[in-house]
């Protein structure tokens, strides 16, 4: 099954969104219910936040590991939970349809372990729609700010 794509179109040319987005300390804490973020190395991260999924509702640690690319315009990353019952992928990605507008495309997969996994699925789809979307529409507000 294809990863799910959330998509956004900006009036911000290319070069000044993947400046931004090419830095992942600009838009990890643009997650929703995000706490804190630590930088253990130029490609590793570990977000804090706040995870509410049906029962569970509580504070987690999240270890992002990014890959820049940028001949595509591209962040890859993933993630695991410390436990490792969280895992994770994606990528956020720009390119321009023309010299001022660029279209911003944030793709999440998220999988839980276990039983835990298969309980939890239909929950899943709805925190990644809710990730994608706010994490978007953060990002736009701060780099059609930006352009002003």
């Amino acid at each position: 099954m294809a990863i799910e794509q959330y998509k956004l179109q900006l009036n911000t040319p290319l070069m000044t969104v993947w400046d931004f987005i090419s830095i992942p300390e600009n838009w990890l804490p643009l997650l929703p219910d995000f706490i804190r973020l630590n930088q253990l190395s130029l490609t590793t991260y570990h977000v804090f936040l706040y995870l509410k999924l049906g029962p569970i509702d509580r504070e987690v640690q999240l270890e992002f590991n990014i890959q820049l690319n940028k001949q595509t315009h591209s962040v890859d990353f993933t993630f695991h939970s410390t436990t490792g019952k969280v895992t994770g992928y994606g990528f956020l990605k720009a390119d321009a349809p023309t010299k001022t507008t660029t279209n911003l495309t944030l793709a999440i997969e998220v999988k839980l372990s276990g039983k835990t996994g298969l309980l939890f699925k239909p929950a899943l789809t709805s925190l990644k729609t809710s990730w994608s979307q706010e994490t978007l529409n953060k990002l736009a507000l701060l780099l059609n700010e930006s352009e002003n």
